[in-house]
């Protein structure tokens, strides 16, 4: 057993190593002018052809502060030191990224510095990330910067503003917050009533009302203030508290206030909620204006924090349902099984939803995996598939990002079975680089989807995504690996077949050979001598070896076009290749009596004249070992598998030794006598080499007395 310490690795498996890094590993000179470059750097770099750059300068790459800092650290390694730094570079295309550096010198076995080496990590999207934090912490510090000159400014202002803050404390309860601020503005500004609204679609409907406001008022407001209405429509606008005095103010309010103020709240940039106030007075004083927009101002510093608060738990529920996901489905590669743990884990984090799969199959979308409670009428129209250009569907592959439809028309996306569903939502999944499944998730009664349940989805489906590009590069591995063996079994058949044929030639070969040039030395003397029927047997005999010799060379023809040839799979129909087969034989045997007995012959993909080459000889091979029996009987049949096909022949001949069955398909290799049974002993050397290349496999079956079994099979490809 070797130790590590005993282990060494040849250049080229260090070459492959180099070769397999993400890092740009480069050799210089010592004028710094690239030498080599390893493939992983050169993808990491976009350099698709080395030579391009070969013997360039390294410090070319580098622009500004950044080439200064390489050119030092070339001269220190030059100096025998090994120098690390960050700078930023362009690729080979030209893309911007930031680079992790080392540079160190190289040193031949005196120790004298002969070439430099360095590596390059790209930590561009580490310095994206912390390039992304300062810029949010330069924005909070400018915000509170903002808010305390503001406090400083509108000090009287802010005593309302104070008042409010203490009131509503650390609350996240939307009605709690409305009231605070309804009531400090009762309190502060005189004959004020204020009410807080909630956005509803295109209509703001009330949440709370100060004490004071009438009932009537109360009662009137029941219906929702439409967002159309001029006052709110220019707060939304302009983003800011807007106030409307005399006939204007009269015209918008329901009989009680003259002069009205809105103050709007957005939510990502949509209408969210608004706080009015309304005085019988017909006009607003500044003061009070200032009041309202402080108190506003701090209604809207509280719904600011409730959203970042529900933000956190969104994120946190989104984190927890994709860990969920993660821990399920551990190292799973079956893409159906990943999808089908998807939906249950959505499942389990959303109430009242249903999750389809959709898989693309040619024209359509057609579901795959469903939850238990799709109705068997979704399902059955989910199976049926939904077209490309359903709406929702298209928006989703169009885009390459999440669509979640509030007030969802199923009719419209051609699945009129489920409008049970009132939202729904589509989030693409790419699959090498293409869309090539949605994950699809529907709420029944509820019009609206909320951040939450959207950050939810989100999640998991990319916890999926990654799963599937994880499932899809095992599956390229195991494709190469499979590959690889295919090709290391080619090359032991081909080294096998190799020796056969050096012995062939120094035996099989050889034998006619010997007979003619013996037999043909005979008849030379019985020429001589005149005894001419000698000539005639003797050359008889250099005829027959020299047929033989012929049809062995022919033989290993064939059986070395079968192997250069190249496939071209189409379906075939076995019936046709049998019964090419049976004319073939009873050609080569028409004095042989002949019974057939054929079996189920499904359609195969393959190609159609290799594997006719398989049918006939092996047929023939069937009827050739039944000839010595008055009647030669032939079966022949087929068994469909799951994933493959066999095919079998079967006769009534002399059969076989079954301890020698593993011999059979070996090239030359024959078990019974030339003279009983003429052969080259090709045939069946020929058909494994074709069933091989088709990735099947060959067999035979003998008791040694009774007929024998030889079959083979070819694998299904969907």
């Amino acid at each position: 057993m070797t130790s590590a310490a005993e282990v060494w690795l040849t250049p080229g498996q260090l070459q492959t190593i180099i070769d397999a890094s993400g890092d740009c590993i480069k050799v210089l000179d010592l004028d710094a002018r690239l030498l080599t470059m390893n493939l992983g750097g050169q993808q990491a770099m976009e350099i698709d052809d080395f030579q391009q750059c070969q013997d360039v300068l390294w410090t070319s790459f580098w622009e500004g502060e950044a080439q200064a800092q390489v050119e030092a650290a070339l001269d220190a390694a030059r100096a025998g030191q090994t120098t690390t730094l960050e700078a930023p570079a362009r690729t080979f295309a030209g893309t911007p990224k930031w680079w992790r550096l080392s540079v160190s010198p190289l040193r031949d076995d005196h120790g004298h510095i002969t070439h430099l080496l360095a590596i390059s990590s790209d930590i561009t999207a580490r310095k994206a990330a912390e390039e992304d934090r300062q810029a949010s912490q330069a924005a909070l510090h400018r915000h509170a910067a903002t808010l305390e000159q503001q406090v400083r400014q509108q000090t009287q202002a802010l005593g309302a503003f104070v008042t409010f803050t203490t009131a509503v404390a650390s609350s996240t309860d939307l009605k709690v917050l409305g009231a605070a601020a309804t009531q400090i503005l009762q309190d502060t500004v005189e004959g004020a009533i204020s009410g807080f609204y909630l956005v509803q679609g295109d209509t703001a409907l009330p949440l709370t009302f100060s004490a004071n406001t009438p009932p009537e008022v109360v009662a009137a407001r029941q219906a929702g203030v439409p967002l159309r209405t001029p006052l709110a429509a220019e707060a939304f606008r302009t983003g800011q508290a807007t106030f409307a005095t005399g006939e204007q103010g009269r015209a918008q309010s329901v009989g009680h206030s003259t002069a009205l103020s809105v103050t709007p709240y957005l939510a990502q940039g949509q209408p969210f909620a608004f706080l009015a106030t309304g005085i019988t007075r017909p006009l607003w004083t500044e003061q009070e204006q200032a009041t309202i927009a402080s108190v506003g101002q701090g209604l809207g510093l509280a719904l600011e924090r409730v959203r970042q608060a529900q933000v956190l738990e969104e994120r946190a529920v989104a984190l927890d349902a994709f860990v969920s996901f993660t821990e399920a489905v551990g190292v799973e590669t079956d893409l159906h099984r990943l999808a089908r743990q998807a939906v249950a884990v959505v499942q389990a984090h959303l109430s009242d939803v249903s999750v389809a799969y959709y898989e693309l199959k040619e024209t359509v979308w057609k579901g795959v995996v469903w939850s238990a409670d799709v109705s068997p009428e979704v399902v059955k129209q989910m199976q049926a598939g939904v077209p490309l250009d359903a709406p929702d569907f298209a928006e989703a592959v169009r885009t390459g990002e999440p669509v979640f439809v509030q007030g969802w028309d199923a009719e419209d996306n051609s699945l009129s079975a489920a409008t049970a569903y009132g939202a729904a939502g589509f989030v693409p999944l790419l699959i090498g680089g293409e869309v090539r499944a949605i994950f699809a998730v529907g709420k029944r009664a509820a019009k609206r989807w909320s951040a939450q349940d959207q950050a939810i989805v989100r999640a998991v489906v990319r916890g999926l995504s990654l799963a599937v590009e994880r499932a899809v590069q095992a599956q390229q591995l195991t494709q190469q690996r499979d590959a690889l063996n295919r090709r290391t079994q080619d090359l032991e058949e081909a080294n096998a077949e190799l020796e056969s044929f050096t012995y062939s030639a120094s035996h099989d070969l050889r034998t006619p050979v010997r007979h003619v040039m013996a037999f043909a030395d005979l008849a030379q003397r019985g020429l001589d001598k005149g005894q001419l029927d000698k000539v005639t047997r003797h050359l008889q005999v250099v005829k027959e070896g020299a047929a033989r010799m012929n049809t062995l060379i022919d033989g290993m023809l064939v059986l070395s076009r079968s192997g250069r040839q190249a496939l071209r799979r189409e379906a075939v129909e076995l019936s046709a290749l049998v019964k090419q087969a049976q004319q073939d034989a009873a050609a080569e045997y028409p004095a042989q009596a002949l019974r057939w007995q054929l079996g189920p012959l499904p359609v195969v993909q393959g190609d159609q004249g290799l594997l006719q080459q398989v049918m006939t000889n092996l047929v023939s091979n069937a009827v050739k070992y039944a000839s010595s029996r008055p009647v030669a009987e032939v079966r022949i049949w087929a068994e469909e598998h799951p994933d493959a096909v066999q095919v079998w022949v079967q006769d009534n001949g002399v059969g076989f030794d079954p301890r020698y069955a593993d011999k059979l398909f070996g090239l030359f290799q024959r078990l019974h006598a030339h003279e009983a049974f003429p052969g080259t002993g090709i045939g069946l050397a020929t058909v494994r080499r074709i069933v091989t290349r088709h990735g099947g496999q060959v067999m035979a079956q003998s008791d040694g007395t009774d007929g024998a079994t030889f079959g083979f099979t070819l694998p299904r490809h969907r």
